[in-house]
């Protein structure tokens, strides 16, 4: 179990420099990875493709180098051909590779995860829908009046009487606020709201329903298409399609597609542990650590192994520490860590 105390949120680094992503590969896997990347950024012409074939039939260890190498690539889904599409901060494109050893060519610095993200985005059609993993914002996320950044937390306050404390990847647009009611939209990601007995009526909506409050300080998630509410002190009414429900301190309710879930009963400072710059897991599956933590960090941690996934895993970390997760799985469970460029870390 990974401790800490007396924590400040703060924003993360990437995990690896992208120079320095491959060094873990031998020779022959690393030039499958470099063959497969080039490939799924769309720079083959008919005699590379032919020469991706000699190379990989030079020795069974070669095919099976570039079937490994293929195999990740495509558990990484659309994202990854996205990302190899994007420009880099000083003009750098996937066309500026540079030779290595006369066959494939090595993504540069800062072809892989920098850059024009939205120009990539838009011509490949993920601005319109959700954007895969998160790696960018979506439209209505980047036209909110507030937004944090992969990493980030902030709090923004309405007088002395209202305040917003925003956590990582989160977004929020203000519908209105006059002196006798303040309406908020949490448009992604995750708030925890703090409304004094000056503040006038607050509704917060998230997805098809909202929290309306006078007095109350609240916990509002909003997650993969399904909003978790949760009271921390005085009471909130949760409304969601006809459906309805009051919350007392420490009681949650989620809403989505499937409508209105039972309340349950939480502690609450596992619930608002991330306003003290922690992550806090007690016997939660593998892969919903993985979820949880990939929130808060640059790139993706993938998770290849679904018996991995299904273990139960108790861990106190810190959030700007949260790559030590990696280490403990690689740890407890014999998983084995790759790290790709652009803070992509897959584990087998």
């Amino acid at each position: 179990m990974i401790e800490s105390d007396n924590l400040k949120p703060m924003r993360l680094s990437p995990t690896n420099p992208p120079d320095e992503a491959l060094q873990d590969f031998d020779p022959i896997e690393r030039e499958a990875y470099e063959w497969v990347a080039r490939y799924m950024g769309g720079e083959m012409t008919p005699a590379d493709i032919e020469a991706i074939k000699q190379w990989y039939g030079q020795s069974p260890a070669h095919a099976a180098a570039y079937a490994k190498a293929r195999r990740v690539w495509m558990g990484l889904g659309p994202a990854a051909s996205a990302v190899m599409r994007q420009n880099g901060e000083a003009g750098e494109t996937v066309s500026g590779f540079r030779t290595f050893r006369g066959g494939p060519r090595v993504v540069g610095r800062r072809t892989f995860l920098g850059g024009a993200v939205a120009a990539a985005a838009a011509a490949s059609g993920y601005v319109a829908v959700r954007p895969p993993w998160g790696l960018w914002p979506s439209v209505a996320e980047v036209t909110a009046d507030y937004r944090t950044a992969t990493g980030e937390q902030r709090q923004v306050t309405f007088g002395s009487a209202l305040a917003l404390d925003l956590n990582t990847r989160t977004s929020i647009a203000i519908r209105a606020r006059t002196a006798s009611e303040t309406r908020i939209a949490l448009v992604s990601g995750e708030t925890a709201v703090s409304a004094g007995a000056a503040s006038p009526p607050l509704t917060v909506t998230a997805g098809a329903g909202r929290v309306t409050a006078t007095r109350a300080k609240f916990d509002l998630r909003y997650e993969d298409a399904v909003v978790q509410v949760t009271c921390i002190e005085g009471a909130i009414d949760v409304e969601c399609n006809g459906a309805s429900q009051r919350l007392a301190a420490r009681q949650q309710v989620g809403y989505g597609a499937d409508g209105m879930s039972a309340v349950t009963s939480i502690d609450p400072d596992a619930v608002t542990a991330w306003q003290r710059g922690l992550l806090i897991f007690d016997g939660a599956p593998v892969a919903q650590v993985i979820s949880e933590v990939n929130r808060y960090r640059p790139g993706r941690i993938v998770l290849m192994n679904p018996d991995i996934g299904q273990h139960l895993l108790s861990a106190r970390l810190r959030i700007a520490e949260a790559d030590k997760i990696v280490d403990q799985i690689v740890h407890i469970f014999g998983a084995k860590a790759t790290n790709l460029p652009g803070g992509i870390v897959i584990l087998t």
